[in-house]
């Protein structure tokens, strides 16, 4: 359960590149952001405070989380961070990430604030930890950046210690959610495997699988067959989309029982890039 861990990711990208090579600037760029990445899981704390270890119990947070039907992060502090290891490191991936805004003065004017104090890191977890649009937008207009670099800045900076959460995730609390969302961290799915004859949604941000309705859309949850659909590629058969024609959103299908040959843990989502393509032809939405 859960993505494997960074080393063995980093291996594999190293793999994909000479075997893909019309990803290798995709899976370059993963490949910076999993480096910094490590440097958080190989800090003494993993990014976590010593003194508030303790409160990510596994086990107890799965049990609130199937009671209140919340996912994990959401009954996790956002003060449990070490915000002196993850700061330096949140820097580090503002710079790598591609938006507009990232020259030097526009970098320093949003990183001031963090390092004075006068906007706490913290804040815009929890912001991004809850989801909260507003509260994002409104950082972001304070900080002077998009709320895209903002949301996905932080979030890689919580990836490591989510993946570490789903990887110790019992597979009866997984297949006993029964919601589209992930239970861990709350995102909607892009990507599902399908393997005998059932539905294992797969959220590519922490690496938790779970069982899901085949007949239900993860994006509004309609469950009318006849609005939901499917397409398929005669090419590529392992890989289709199932989409729903009352909000047009889909999710990406990997049939295991077709696959030429394995698709790597943590990979799905860049791997199956061609799917995005055609439905981005047929008009549907991805997010």
């Amino acid at each position: 359960m859960g993505n494997p861990p960074l080393q063995e990711r980093l291996k594999i990208i190293t793999e994909l590149i000479q075997q893909r090579n019309e990803l290798a600037s995709s899976l370059k760029f993963h490949s910076e952001i999993l480096q910094i990445q490590q440097e958080i899981d190989s800090s003494s704390t993993k990014g976590v405070r010593e003194d508030c270890r303790a409160q990510i119990n596994v086990a107890e947070l799965q049990k609130v989380s199937l009671e209140t039907k919340k996912p994990i992060i959401s009954h996790v502090d956002s003060t449990v961070f070490d915000y002196d290891v993850l700061l330096p490191l949140f820097e580090k991936i503002v710079k790598l990430l591609p938006e507009q805004n990232n020259s030097t003065p526009g970098l320093k004017k949003f990183l001031d604030p963090l390092k004075n104090n006068r906007i706490k890191l913290s804040t815009i977890v929890r912001a991004v930890m809850d989801e909260d649009a507003t509260s994002i937008g409104t950082l972001a207009k304070e900080l002077d950046v998009s709320p895209a670099l903002l949301l996905h800045a932080t979030s890689a900076l919580l990836q490591p210690c989510l993946e570490e959460i789903a990887r110790r995730i019992d597979t009866s609390f997984s297949n006993n959610w029964w919601q589209t969302n992930c239970p861990v961290c709350g995102r909607t799915p892009i990507v599902a495997r399908v393997r005998n004859r059932r539905r294992h949604l797969l959220c590519t941000f922490c690496g938790a699988e779970y069982l899901s309705d085949r007949f239900v859309c993860v994006h509004c949850g309609n469950k009318d067959p006849y609005t939901l659909k499917f397409m398929a590629s005669a090419d590529q058969p392992e890989f289709q989309m199932d989409f729903c024609t009352k909000c047009n959103h889909y999710v990406k299908i990997i049939d295991e029982e077709k696959l030429k040959r394995p698709i790597p843990k943590g990979f799905e989502d860049i791997l199956t890039l061609n799917v995005d393509i055609a439905a981005k032809d047929a008009s549907l939405i991805r997010d």
